[in-house]
């Protein structure tokens, strides 16, 4: 019996993309990956077949190997929102995009070429997909095809009917889309227009997939048609689950896992400073500030603490452009000592937040925070808003501390605690560590992950059958 085949519909440039699949790289599957939109793909993506559609904006992939450009401000206006969620996981999609050319005319039939590849890497299977399967020469001109009632569209080449043309081909056993409003958004759009026998579809709902989303109706109506055209749902907190219910999944439950993969603790033992966190001096500051992050907010409460934080380095990453203008006025102010990441290996980040005495991250919403889990991991102090699932790892005044995004007092007060009570911080990172260590080691978590396909299967009516691994 041949090996059961998923094909994954995802960010291909996106860590938590690659961390995923690696767990299952070596676990026996034939594991394919069909990409959302143009761009290099992830440099720790291992283990898959890329199925990559060749037009003028997509030429063959290649693997990220240099920092992308800073993400650019965003224009005002209904695309924004989708823009900067997108660009989340690839900071230079939004300037791609705004350069790129209209989509070529390709009239020839699809052709099949993959490249060479080193062992454990991706292999890249080419094809031309025909102007009928980019939705028509009107959306070959626009260079994308709307997906719903939402303003969300997907460039032309990388659109529902190339990707049904990829599902034939393919013949996954299972499709999973990972994140709802462009790879699960492009695979209703792609099932709506397949006919009978579309595979069994399993969609995994990432950060504010519904919590934010639902509050817009044009998504709210996507996310239900969504949540009601899946097999299987998957998340990875239980205000997430409760969310799916609510919006109309009514199928098994799968295990929940997180979707950025686990630790590797040898790893964060060689990264985490064996000082104490009350003795570190820097503090790690989320840098977003667009559809969700509050960055902006942070830099405020840092500003209010200008003279008690005299000989703490400030370190912002994942920084958007407003922050980051306002981080360089208050180094240049010499109020604070800032330092920003632009672009930075995940050893660097580790490494900093196992130096830090604490972390701060402000949003309007988010599911389980990477960020959260690497401040436990590392031992630094975490302050993280109550719109995320943070609750579901520590308790607060514990492990952490919860606040509002919109109580700038609490932030302050619960700030300045973390800042003056050694005692806290150093009691939160003896409680978080076996957290991270019982249910992130990423041992036990690749195990985790397989046992999770098996079920899925198992729910479907279909036969376990891997490949020797």
């Amino acid at each position: 019996m041949k090996p059961r085949r998923i094909l994954f519909v995802a960010m291909h440039h996106s860590i938590h993309v690659a961390r995923w699949i690696d767990l299952l790289a070596d676990a026996g599957w034939d594991l394919h990956l069909f990409p959302i939109g143009p761009g290099p793909l992830n440099p720790n993506l291992r283990g898959a077949t890329v199925h990559w559609p060749l037009s003028a904006i997509s030429p063959p992939p290649v693997v990220q190997s240099a920092p992308p450009p800073p993400p650019p401000v965003l224009p005002v206006g209904a695309r924004t929102m989708r823009a900067a969620k997108l660009a989340l996981t690839d900071p230079g999609w939004a300037l791609r995009r705004a350069i790129r050319g209209p989509s070529a005319t390709i009239e020839q039939p699809p052709r099949l070429r993959t490249a060479s590849a080193p062992k454990d890497a991706v292999r890249i299977s080419t094809f031309e997909p025909s102007v009928e399967e980019q939705g028509g020469a009107e959306a070959v001109a626009a260079g994308a095809f709307r997906l719903g009632e939402s303003d969300v569209d997907a460039p032309a080449a990388f659109g529902p009917k190339v990707l049904n043309s990829v599902i034939r081909r393919v013949e996954p056993d299972l499709i999973h889309s990972m994140e709802f409003q462009h790879s699960s958004y492009l695979t209703l759009a792609a099932k709506e227009r397949y006919g009978l026998d579309f595979p069994k579809w399993l969609a995994s709902n990432w950060g504010s997939d519904i919590f934010y989303y639902r509050r817009f109706p044009e998504h709210e109506s996507q996310i239900r048609r969504t949540l009601r055209a899946v097999d299987l749902y998957s998340c990875e907190c239980e205000r997430d689950w409760a969310l799916g219910r609510e919006y109309g999944f009514a199928g098994p439950r799968l295990p929940m896992l997180t979707n950025t993969g686990g630790f590797d603790l040898d790893q964060v033992a060689k990264l985490r400073s064996p000082m104490p966190p009350s003795k570190r001096k820097i503090i790690m500051i989320k840098g977003y500030d667009h559809f969700a992050g509050r960055a902006m907010t942070s830099l405020r409460v840092l500003e209010r603490f200008a003279a008690e934080l005299k000989g703490y380095e400030i370190v912002l990453y994942s920084v958007s452009a407003e922050p980051r203008r306002r981080a360089v006025e208050l180094r240049e102010q010499g109020l604070l000592n800032i330092r920003i990441i632009e672009w930075g290996p995940h050893e660097e980040i580790l490494g900093n937040f196992g130096r830090a005495r604490m972390y701060m991250g402000i949003s309007i919403s988010d599911a389980i925070s990477t960020s959260v889990l690497e401040s436990m991991a590392m031992g630094a102090f975490p302050i993280q808003t109550d719109t995320s699932c943070c609750n579901e790892w520590f308790t607060d005044g514990e492990g952490g501390f919860i606040v509002s995004p919109d109580n700038f007092e609490q932030i302050c007060d619960r700030f300045h605690r973390a800042l003056t009570d050694d005692a806290l911080v150093d009691r939160a990172a003896a409680i978080n560590y076996p957290v991270i260590k019982a249910r992130l080691d990423v041992r036990s978590l690749k195990y985790r992950e397989q046992v999770f396909y098996d079920e899925a299967f198992a729910h479907l009516g279909l036969p376990l059958s891997r490949r020797s691994a």
